[in-house]
């Protein structure tokens, strides 16, 4: 509740910041927050080689280590994302500030370290700390985007307002743990075991994780490139306003379903009682803001934010279904480690880039319209999760009677 209590009031930050911000920026302006933002979002998905999800499990006398290794991997990702966007810049010859790589790089790093430092914290019990520092990054982001608008109105003022939010946040993290769980000094030693205990689960986990965040940033690339900064800044705000929220609350019913899910599968051999009920509840939930969306995002959205950001509206219109859609099958996609087939999930993003990917190729060659490929996009993703959610729902019904296997009880002297 500390943890969901803080993401949404930094949430409703972000939405009553949205009608001051609409009206000093313009889309295009958006547009160029909104494709830093995914630039930076697909190397921060493994910014610490997914180490940080080792931080909760390791053993006591390992966790400085495994916070170290994250740290140093950060770093290091952050230097290569530097060197990657300026020789991207200098070879495509593509206009931009000089600055916009170490930004980059800067906000691959703290993406990193703010991951593996909430998780430290929490291991420590620290969080309201974590809650917290999101709503000072949320409120470090708006201020500076504010008072940069009143001298300097362009896309380069967003972003920094974005870095600067970022890096309060990591300065906050990382002032708590220097003063109340100290990690010491870095020592390779115990690093260097850290990561060969848990190079097996991250060599796995990274190729999802990166295809996934590729998979979810992708539609910006796409938009920008066949329609402009404009229109993707109308898509990026919808993106905020309408998905946002429903991805944190559809990650809170993900994570109870897989927590009571794997404690069914070890007992009963099975989940289905557990599934249907999160489809049940994630369906209603779904619905609802399928509803929502079709009869208040018009009056809504040119109201709050202004009529100069109606477009906003038509592409929520046009993408609900597939957002519904999307939310009801991301609430039980962690079934695929219950059962124990993460390879799943990796197909299942896979197949997301490669449906996008499609997409893009039809609505270049064919030259239609940004509402055309909305569609176009949105059917064919539809699809794909329907695809999914129903290959997950019959594998998990037709294992429903199966027998749990019981580890044989050890026997002998027990001392």
């Amino acid at each position: 509740m500390v943890l969901l209590s803080g993401t949404a009031a930094a949430q409703a930050a972000n939405l009553l910041s949205y009608p001051l911000l609409t009206r000093l920026y313009t889309p295009a302006d958006f547009g160029g927050l909104a494709i830093f933002i995914a630039a930076a979002a697909i190397p921060g998905a493994v910014a610490c080689g997914r180490f940080d999800l080792a931080v909760p499990t390791a053993p006591r006398w390992g966790r400085f280590a495994i916070f170290w290794l994250c740290l140093v991997i950060s770093a290091g990702l952050g230097l290569v994302s530097i060197l990657g966007a300026a020789l991207y810049w200098w070879w495509s010859g593509t206009a931009a500030d000089p600055v916009m790589p170490p930004l980059l790089g800067l906000c691959v790093f703290l993406t990193g370290f703010t991951n593996a430092a909430q998780l430290y914290l929490m291991r420590h019990d620290r969080y309201r700390l974590s809650s917290a520092s999101l709503l000072a990054r949320t409120g470090g982001t708006v201020l500076l985007q504010v008072a940069l608008a009143f001298v300097w109105r362009t896309p380069l003022a967003l972003v920094l307002g974005y870095s600067f939010g970022l890096m309060l946040q990591g300065i906050m993290l990382g002032s708590a743990i220097w003063r109340g769980a100290s990690p010491g000094r870095p020592r390779a030693g115990p690093m260097r075991v850290m990561f060969r205990r848990y190079r097996r689960q991250v060599g796995i986990d990274i190729p999802s994780t990166f295809i996934a965040a590729l998979s979810n940033n992708m539609m910006n690339f796409l938009l920008l490139g066949l329609y402009g900064q404009r229109i993707l800044g109308f898509y990026s705000l919808g993106n905020r306003i309408a998905i946002m929220p429903l991805q944190l609350f559809n990650d809170s019913l993900s994570q109870v379903f897989f927590q009571k899910a794997a404690r069914a599968q070890e007992e009963t051999g099975g989940f289905w009682t557990q599934m249907k009920f999160n489809v049940l509840v994630s369906g209603l939930l779904s619905l609802g803001v399928l509803v929502g969306i079709w009869l208040f995002a018009r009056p809504f959205i040119t109201l709050y934010l202004g009529r100069d950001w109606a477009p906003a509206a038509d592409i929520l219109l046009i993408l609900a279904p597939m957002l519904a859609m999307r939310s009801l099958c991301m609430s039980i996609a962690t079934a695929v480690f219950v059962l124990k087939k993460p390879s799943w999930l990796l197909f299942h993003n896979i197949a997301n880039a490669a449906v996008l990917l499609v997409a893009y190729a039809i609505a270049s060659r064919l030259g239609i319209g940004a509402y055309a490929f909305f569609r176009l996009a949105a059917i064919a993703l539809f699809v794909e999760y329907l695809a999914f959610t129903l290959f997950l729902v019959s594998v998990v019904f037709r294992s429903r009677g199966a027998v749990p296997v019981v580890p044989p009880a050890r026997s002998g002297n027990l001392s």
